[in-house]
Formats: C-alpha cells, sequence, structure tokens
C-alpha cells in the first residue's frame, strides 16, 4: 500500500447486463470480492449502465457479504438505444452524474463515457482480431476500433495470460511495460465433491444414464465444439466409447448453427446433449460426475472452464493453443491445435486408462491451487496504488 486512500472506481456493466456466468462476469464478481475481502482501507465505487435489473441481487449481495467494507454503488438504469447513443457520442460523462473515483478499472475492454485520466484496463482477449472468420464484419470493424483507443488512453492494461500480452503487445502495438498478466482464478464453488455431496438428482434432471464426457462454454465457432462431435462420433463406433454420452453445458452464442447441425448429423445424436445455460449448483455436480472434461477451443485469452474442471479433480484433455498451455500446463493432455485424429485417440486412451484417469485427477487439482482470486485482487490492487504514484 503506498499509505494513500483511494477511491477506486470499476465498471460492472458486464455483469449488470450479462451476468456472472460468462468469463467476463465470473472476473468481475470474483475481483470485486476478493479486494473487498483483502483491502478495509480504500473505498470502492462500482459503477454501470444497465437495461436489465436480473442481476442486480448479485450487486446487492456483496453489501451484505460485506457490511464493513467502504463500498459504494452508483448504478444507471437505461434502455439500449440510450446506451448504444452515449457510447457513440462519448457524452454524458460519469462526473457529470455525479461520480466520483481517483482510477477507473474498466474490466471488460470497455471504456465508458469519462473524464478520469488514471484509467486501467483489462483485456481478456483479442480473438476477434486473431479470427476474424469467427465473428461478424461489423462487430470486428466496431471493436477493432474501440480497443486500439482504450488502450491507447489507458494508463496500464491487464491482461488474463503471457497469450493475451503479447497480442496486445504485437496487434495494439502498446508499450510492454503499459501491460501487466494477472491471472484468473475457479470460483469457490468449483471443487471436488465428497461422495455424500455429490446428487444423482443432477443426472435424472439432465437424464444422464450413461458415464459422460463433458465440455463447457458458449456455444460460437472459436470454441470448436462440432469438431469434439466428430471425434466423439469416432470413440462411439469402439467397445470403450460406446457406453459414454457427450455433455456440452452453455448458452448459445452467434454463428452456433454448424455445431447444432453436427450433433443433427450425428449417427449418436441421442447421446449428444446440449444443456443450454445453467446455474453453478448444477454445474459443479456435472464437473464431478464427468469421467472426463474435452476443450477443444481454437484460442483462449484464459479458459475459466479448464480450471473449474481442474479445481474439481477431472482429467483435462485440451488443444495446446494461446492461453491454455499456461492454465493447463502439464496436467492435462494438450493436443495440437486442430489435429482431430489426436484429439480423439487421446479421447479412448484416457477413457481405457483408469490409472491415467487418476494421474491426471491428481495433476489437475495440484495444478488448479496455483491459481486464486485472492492472489489477483493482491496484483491487481498493486496496479492501482502503482498508477497513482
Amino acid at each position: 500500500m503506498t499509505g494513500s486512500i483511494l477511491r477506486i472506481g470499476i465498471d460492472i456493466s458486464t455483469l449488470l447486463n450479462h451476468g456472472p456466468d460468462i468469463g467476463a462476469g465470473r472476473y468481475i464478481i470474483n475481483l470485486i470480492r476478493s479486494l473487498l475481502r483483502i483491502d478495509k482501507e480504500n473505498t470502492y465505487v462500482l459503477t454501470g449502465r444497465y437495461i436489465t435489473s436480473e442481476y442486480l441481487p448479485e450487486i446487492y449481495d456483496l453489501k451484505s457479504q460485506f457490511p464493513d467494507s467502504k463500498m459504494k454503488l452508483d448504478l444507471y438504469n437505461t434502455t439500449s438505444r440510450k446506451l448504444k447513443s452515449w457510447d457513440k457520442i462519448r457524452f454524458p460523462l460519469l462526473e457529470l452524474r455525479g461520480f466520483k473515483a481517483d482510477i477507473l478499472h474498466c474490466p471488460d475492454y470497455l471504456i465508458p463515457p469519462t473524464m478520469n485520466k488514471n484509467i486501467i484496463l483489462t483485456v481478456h482477449d483479442l480473438a476477434f482480431i486473431r479470427f476474424p472468420e469467427f465473428n461478424f464484419d461489423w462487430f470486428i470493424k466496431k471493436y477493432t476500433e474501440e480497443i486500439k483507443r482504450n488502450a491507447r488512453i489507458s494508463k496500464k492494461i491487464i491482461a488474463d495470460s503471457d497469450s493475451t500480452r503479447n497480442d496486445i503487445v504485437n496487434f495494439l502495438g502498446i508499450d510492454p511495460d503499459r501491460v501487466e498478466v494477472v491471472y484468473l482464478a475457479a470460483d469457490d464453488i468449483f471443487r471436488k465433491l465428497t461422495e455424500t455431496e455429490k446428487s444423482t438428482e443432477v443426472l435424472k434432471k439432465y437424464q444422464l444414464d450413461k458415464k459422460y464426457i463433458l465440455s463447457v462454454g458458449t456455444i460460437e465457432p472459436r470454441k470448436n465444439f462440432a469438431a469434439l462431435i466428430r471425434a466423439f462420433n469416432n470413440i462411439k463406433k469402439s467397445k470403450t466409447g460406446s457406453g459414454y454420452k457427450l455433455v456440452i453445458v452453455g448458452r448459445t452464442g452467434w454463428k452456433s448453427e454448424a455445431t447444432y447441425q453436427e450433433r443433427e448429423n450425428s449417427p449418436y445424436g441421442d447421446d449428444i446433449l446440449f444443456t443450454g445455460r445453467i446455474t453453478d449448483r448444477d454445474l459443479v455436480q456435472l464437473y464431478n460426475w464427468a469421467e472426463l472434461f474435452v476443450y477443444p477451443s481454437l484460442f483462449e485469452g484464459f479458459g475459466l472452464p479448464p480450471l473449474e474442471a481442474m479445481s474439481c479433480g477431472l482429467p483435462v484433455i485440451a488443444y495446446g493453443t494461446s492461453s491454455l498451455k499456461e492454465i493447463i500446463g502439464d496436467a492435462g493432455k494438450l493436443v495440437e491445435t486442430g489435429d482431430e485424429t489426436k484429439l480423439e485417440n487421446q479421447l479412448l486412451y484416457v477413457l481405457e486408462n483408469e490409472k491415467i484417469k487418476r494421474e491426471l485427477s491428481s495433476k489437475s487439482l495440484i495444478q488448479a491451487k496455483k491459481f486464486s482470486w485472492e492472489e489477483t485482487a493482491k496484483k491487481t490492487l498493486d496496479i492501482y496504488n502503482k498508477i497513482i504514484l
């Protein structure tokens, strides 16, 4: 600590509008919880513009969880039309609505209209620049311009991984000294459950009458679930694979049609389940009942689902791409990116070898403990203090 008491603003608009179960939402809610837990000196002003009140209870719960904290709320109810207008003309400024802060942390790419000069920007990934074929032209143009502008005016940029840091430096032309890596962590709810804590009700709810392979993520091209379905089709032909289902958890995103079509084309479609968006209470149960977690994503800025799976003691197979090499390390089986044959072979290899499954499970738990939200909060708080010096 520098000795000075700060008034720290955090823009929580993403959490307010999209919830705590997407990557950026998990980051925001867990970072704030951990900051409030370790920091009793500074005042945290949570600001945000929201068009739905659905997730307000998440914020109000923070007040009850940390009654002694110096947390203040400065939230604005608006409409989608007004929100787009404000962002386009960069007005009205937050300060004109009464917002005051020594620094402003914008934890998901975007910076609201503000006159604050001490801005910290978190960039989770540059997937839309790295893989434009996975997104829409209008989105790529709009947010490429936005991220370049925001990176330029920020005093410090936080990257989720070394992989993302390198992309920020290389694609946005940012001085490496302005970018700091701060890893994320899995939410505390994701842990290995005891046998008495595991509930068969969840299995009944999702009609899981067989052993299953699990994957988690938004249904969109970069997550590459179509490749996983094709690999699953092939292992189903074997004696080992015939007794398994494939469960994919996650909300429907953009350009998802090809993924769902792959299931429709599969001769084993009845054994392929898309659950859609589910509660964390159900998700931790699904992690704990699964035999194996597979993450065929082609690119990640961090990759929370494999870390959640490892926290639950699941063996993990993933493509060895981008940040996943950092997060999974040697605790899981990393396959050459895009090699569907090797993905399929590793699936069968792990499923057929109980000893390998146990070893990977043990490694997962050890690897997951290297990441903690307390450490994330400490490093972030250190950045807050540094830019005021």
